[in-house]
């Protein structure tokens, strides 16, 4: 009831907020074909460019972030089948955010260089190699595996954003439609995570815990094909090398403070996030166990003890990342509704507003020992996911220099991975962690609060120009 109360709500909600959407599908379907039907009003999603845009840039990104989805629940299940004690699983992941902050940052910003396609070439085959090891047992060939897929992550999470904020700029497209493509990416990225979920479970009950890893190899052949067969290239600054090209990046960002701010606000939010992934089910199921054996003892009476060994003491796993999951796709819903309705919407506003909301859910989390209130605090977190991913997307699109872009995203993930590192090796408690995570959303908070003033203040001036040009002209008139 704990868990399942919240998932039916969210999964109603989630339903109405898309029924809009669903309507605009079904119901010229259901017009009579000889009835003339008025034209759609004019919008950015009605133009040609703009869709094409889209229908390239999603489709090969959400079928890379599915064969991503298709590992993640079986990974740690697979090293646990191989045998493999908690330390050393710690040590493969440990490495694998390692190999992303050292290899994957020099290899992600060659994109600049050599072309942002052929990198996403490269992270399909990388990746794709990273599965197929999954087949030895052997700790060297799993410990390779993870530094392959390091170096894929970096790309993943750099290269494509590169590609399509490149080729946004080259379409001339608005500001509005780019942050309309994040927000659809971002909940079709939480449903493909659902599905790819129940899809790798499946596999692995009818074919072996190794057999998702394959499935996730051929998805990854099959991006690899659309995006050699459908996409165009796009460079950065070709004139340099990687290392120049890195060194040219952390040189405009200590020219720019502003882009060391997003870099800082990246940083914070996605290390809490990232170690989030890792704190939920220990923590939950802390909460969980404090409040189900009291409760079974008194109901059960000392007698009765001896049944509390046939309750099921797991939280429902399963239930609890599909209501993460749903709750991310509220958040891209309400970001997508937010951009589409307000013509002066402001994505600093909404950035700082989320990681205010990120900082409160991992303070009640780590304070409160309810796992109603606790589980309540992570389904707001990943709302605050949900829009923070397109959100942060759109700000780094207009900001980060397109020459640079490829190398600026990997610097950005360097604190990031080390983060991570540093709080996995470390073995701190549960309410440790989450307080941990509050303090850099926290951090967070105040980087983006820098940014929001800067904006406004930028506003004001631009308000104040425009205003005194115009009494220029008028007194020029008379």
């Amino acid at each position: 009831m704990v868990f399942s109360i919240p998932f039916i709500l969210l999964l109603f909600t989630v339903i109405i907020l898309h029924l809009p959407d669903l309507s605009s599908i079904l119901l010229p379907l259901l017009r009579s074909s000889t009835t003339p039907s008025s034209p759609p009003p004019s919008s950015i999603s009605s133009s040609s460019t703009f869709k094409r845009l889209q229908t390239k840039y999603l489709i090969a990104y959400l079928l890379a972030v599915t064969a991503d989805w298709l590992q993640g629940p079986y990974v740690y299940a697979l090293y646990t089948y191989y045998g493999y004690p908690k330390r050393d699983i710690g040590i493969l992941y440990i490495a694998g955010f390692a190999s992303s902050a050292i290899f994957g940052t020099f290899i992600a910003s060659l994109a600049d260089t050599y072309g942002r396609k052929l990198l996403i070439l490269v992270f399909c085959v990388t990746y794709t190699l990273s599965c197929l090891v999954k087949h030895f047992k052997q700790f060297e060939m799993l410990l390779l595996g993870r530094i392959l897929g390091g170096i894929a992550y970096s790309i993943l999470f750099s290269v494509f954003e590169s590609w399509l904020a490149h080729e946004h700029l080259s379409t001339q497209l608005s500001t509005k439609s780019l942050s309309e493509i994040f927000g659809k990416a971002q909940f079709w990225n939480s449903v493909l995570a659902i599905c790819a979920g129940q899809i790798s479970g499946t596999t692995a009950a009818y074919f072996g815990k190794v057999a998702p890893f394959d499935l996730s190899a051929v998805v990854l052949i099959v991006t690899a094909i659309y995006v050699y067969k459908y996409w165009s290239e796009n460079y950065g600054d070709r004139t340099t090398s990687a290392h120049l090209s890195l060194c040219n990046a952390a040189k405009t960002m200590k020219q720019q403070p502003r882009l060391i701010l997003i870099g800082l606000v990246q940083s914070c939010f996605e290390s809490a996030l990232y170690t989030f992934t890792f704190l939920w089910t220990p923590l939950l199921q802390e909460r969980f166990e404090s409040l189900i054996i009291p409760l079974t003892n008194e109901s059960l009476g000392i007698e009765n003890a001896a049944s509390l060994n046939n309750l099921d003491q797991e939280i429902p796993h399963g239930l609890v990342f599909s209501s993460y999951m749903a709750c991310m796709m509220i958040g891209s819903k309400i970001y997508s509704k937010s951009v589409s309705l307000n013509s002066n919407f402001s994505t600093s506003l909404v950035l700082l507003i989320t990681l205010i909301s990120g900082m409160l859910s991992f303070c009640i989390a780590a304070l409160s020992h309810s796992l109603h209130v606790v589980h309540y605090a992570f389904l707001v977190f990943e709302i605050s996911c949900g829009i923070y991913f397109p959100a942060i997307s759109t700000l780094r699109s207009t900001k980060v220099p397109s020459e640079q872009r490829a190398a600026m995203l990997s610097l950005y993930r360097v604190p990031l991975n080390v983060l991570v590192v540093v709080i996995l090796i470390i073995d701190w408690s549960n309410n440790t962690v989450c307080i941990i995570c509050a303090v850099l959303m926290g951090i967070g908070v105040v980087c983006q609060g820098i940014l929001w003033m800067l904006e406004l203040k930028e506003s004001k001036t631009t308000i104040v120009d425009s205003r005194q040009n115009g009494n220029l002209e008028n007194e020029n008139v008379k």
